[in-house]
């Protein structure tokens, strides 16, 4: 395998429990680069096959077949370490939606080494359905206003994504309460996320950084 992998963090949970918020939050940082799967996605073209397929199994609840978003995913990343973007070398990846599930972590092992997985892990449906709702009404997401396509889409995420938590090592996985505000659910992540980014050498004035640049968010 090669040791020229980049260096990872996982941000795992049900659709709506803040992982983009979070990971915008600490994608502020230029220590950290944030890639959300679904935004990629939506960004696609609607007009081409790819853009078509996906706004389909989007607006279903379902999940892009696993050849193709491993394909659509690293064509992205390969295009943001082109323009300098995405610096490998200085920055650490912050997934947000993938890998889906065992295989697709399979798929990625070859290229990306998880250093940490971050599970925001949420103790109620109805809470999840509560927060996709309102977001329905305040972002215009078609893929969030039906109760119904919501409740797939979080059968889904037990049956194939809840899986990947037991592809990685017990003591890379830190469950965090996704409750409270944004801050507080950051705070939580922060403390996490501080020994490690200590062990890739992320010295004590970037992590100081870190905190302020997302702090001022709020």
């Amino acid at each position: 395998m090669s040791d020229q992998r980049f260096r990872a963090i996982m941000l795992i949970g049900m659709p709506g429990v803040g992982k983009g918020t979070q990971g915008k939050l600490l994608g502020r940082t230029p220590d950290i680069f944030h890639i959300s799967t679904g935004e990629i996605l939506r960004s696609l073209p609607a007009e081409t096959s790819e853009g078509r397929l996906s706004a389909d199994r989007l607006s279903r609840g379902q999940f892009i077949p696993d050849d193709l978003m491993i394909e659509i995913w690293q064509r992205w990343l390969a295009k943001q370490i082109q323009s300098q973007s995405f610096l490998p070398s200085e920055q650490i990846l912050l997934l947000d939606g993938i890998p889906r599930n065992q295989h697709q972590c399979q798929m990625l092992d070859d290229h990306i080494r998880v250093v940490q997985v971050i599970h925001l892990a949420c103790p109620s449906d109805d809470l999840i359905v509560h927060r996709l709702k309102l977001r329905a009404l305040l972002e215009g997401r078609a893929d969030d206003s039906d109760e119904a396509i919501i409740r797939q889409r979080l059968e889904v995420y037990r049956h194939e994504t809840a899986p990947v938590l037991s592809f990685y090592p017990p003591a890379v996985v830190h469950q965090i309460d996704p409750l409270g505000s944004p801050a507080e659910v950051l705070q939580r992540i922060l403390e996490c996320l501080t020994p490690i980014m200590n062990q890739l050498n992320v010295d004590k004035d970037s992590l100081a950084r870190i905190r302020l640049e997302v702090m001022s968010a709020f």
